[in-house]
């Protein structure tokens, strides 16, 4: 019964895997093609197993072309790092605070944070709109940057993390000479090197998703990030077709799967502990 049990879990995995994989690969494959084979190809094993001789990087050559896709990349890989490094600090701080530290009203910030975690984006985004512009930093890196550092959702997550912290290891550095903020970055910072990955990856996937904020916040062209570029790519009805829409969506996909790959297992590790948590 162990082994049909293994077996039959193994083929539920695979069947859902590949639920997940065979559009991937689809859509890279297709990249790889003009738009007469890519049709050719729709409801044939052809469309996941390519024949070679259809293969080609035209569509990709065509897309860089058009369009400076490379620099859209480039910002967002930018924005997105800066947004982690940064929030990451600024919200573990906080979640830290408020997971160790007794001031007052602590609880009522607690519930006005827990609170702010329901309110959907696009109920502040016109507000916070009118709020960069007014003090002029609209069109800017700093004005697009800034108001999203701090997320409460993070704050939560850091502040839950930090609650099941040992706190003897703590104390055991503050009798070695250590103070408060010595504790934090040489204590408890490497040891929770887990929940700053996970939170850090769930950090960098939703700046690099984003397109409400950067479509209002900025409309110079150098500053686009890769998903305003995007809206205009599958805007052009003239010179973009099916090949180079799905040679855009590999270019911008790709980056995320290797990430994901290289910090999977940091991920797990730190999604298993909270569900012991």
């Amino acid at each position: 019964m162990k082994i049909v049990k293994k077996v039959l879990f193994y083929m539920l995995a695979t069947v859902l895997a590949l639920q997940f994989l065979v559009p991937l690969v689809w859509m890279i494959l297709s990249s790889f093609k003009i738009d007469e084979v890519i049709y050719k190809d729709i409801g044939t094993i052809f469309a996941i197993i390519p024949r070679f001789s259809d293969l080609s990087l035209k569509s990709y050559a065509e897309l860089l072309g058009y369009y400076n896709i490379f620099g859209n990349l480039l910002n967002s890989l930018i924005y997105a790092s800066v947004t982690v490094i940064f929030g990451l600090t600024i919200n573990s701080l906080a979640g830290y605070a408020l997971a160790r530290f007794k001031f007052p009203f602590k609880d009522a910030i607690l519930i006005f944070i827990i609170a702010l975690m329901i309110v959907p984006i696009e109920a502040t985004i016109l507000p916070l709109f009118l709020v960069v512009n007014e003090i002029g930093m609209i069109n800017t890196v700093p004005g697009y940057l800034i108001p999203f550092l701090v997320n409460v959702m993070n704050i939560f997550l850091f502040r839950q993390h930090f609650l099941s912290f040992p706190g003897e290891l703590i104390e055991s550095a503050k009798i070695d000479g250590l103070g408060e903020v010595g504790c934090f970055f040489r204590i408890v910072v490497p040891s929770s090197l887990n929940m700053y990955i996970t939170v850090g990856i769930l950090t960098f996937l939703a700046s690099w998703n984003d397109f409400l904020w950067p479509v209002m916040a900025l409309s110079n062209e150098n500053l686009m990030p890769i998903q305003v570029a995007l809206n205009a790519i599958f805007s052009d009805t003239y010179n973009i077709f099916t090949s180079h829409i799905m040679a855009a969506l590999t270019i911008v996909t790709v980056p995320i799967v290797v990430l994901y790959m290289i910090f999977q297992k940091y991920i797990v590790e730190g999604s298993m502990r909270s569900g012991i948590k």
